[in-house]
């Protein structure tokens, strides 16, 4: 499924993804300066499979997807996965396609933006992730909105000749800043006050 669009502060958009979105992300896949830290690389897609893959999102009922934005323009992706609505926990991921962009708090605007939503509007009790343990940006971005590092994972992958380990962190509703909150769960928290 899609998630709506959360506007955020520091030009940080989460949108639902487009056509358009799905085919950069399909060019940023194949970038190793952009996917250094992912596990998996992905091959070209025809654009059959792009409308597949983007229909399958669509319509998927264990994932929420955004499209990240960035002073309007589209600069990678984030999304909760593998929704379990019985125990409440998914896994947590994030994904940005503009290298040049890296460091300007793009990530830890668009985690906050999106555990907020996760907490607030689908009722999840955790969430986890799995990122490369030498991107340290990624994991302070997550650990800035509540994630807490629960272990590593040793040789997770191999890339460029190298064993890369992953850094596991989870979160919950309470480990959420309050400070964090953004409108319009700030807004509302607030009434009650």
């Amino acid at each position: 499924m899609f998630g709506p669009r959360l506007d955020g502060g520091n030009g940080t958009t989460l949108r639902p993804p487009t056509r358009e979105d799905y085919d950069l992300f399909g060019r940023w896949q194949l970038m190793p300066e952009v996917t250094r830290f992912w596990g998996p690389r992905y091959g070209t897609q025809t654009p059959a499979e792009i409308e597949e893959r983007m229909k399958k999102d669509g319509e998927s009922q264990t994932a929420f997807l955004w499209s990240i934005a960035y002073q309007d323009e589209t600069v990678g992706f984030t999304g909760v996965f593998g929704i379990d609505w019985v125990s409440r926990d998914a896994e947590t991921g994030i994904f940005i396609g503009r290298h040049d962009l890296y460091g300007k708090g793009i990530a830890s605007e668009a985690v906050r933006l999106r555990m907020a939503y996760i907490w607030n509007e689908l009722g999840l009790h955790r969430t986890h992730n799995w990122i490369a343990l030498p991107n340290r940006g990624s994991w302070r971005a997550n650990q800035k909105s509540g994630y807490a590092q629960i272990g590593t994972y040793p040789r997770s992958w191999y890339r460029s000749g190298e064993w890369v380990d992953e850094w596991l962190g989870e979160a919950f509703p309470h480990t959420f800043p309050n400070e964090k909150l953004p409108p319009p769960w700030r807004d509302e928290s607030s009434r009650g006050k």
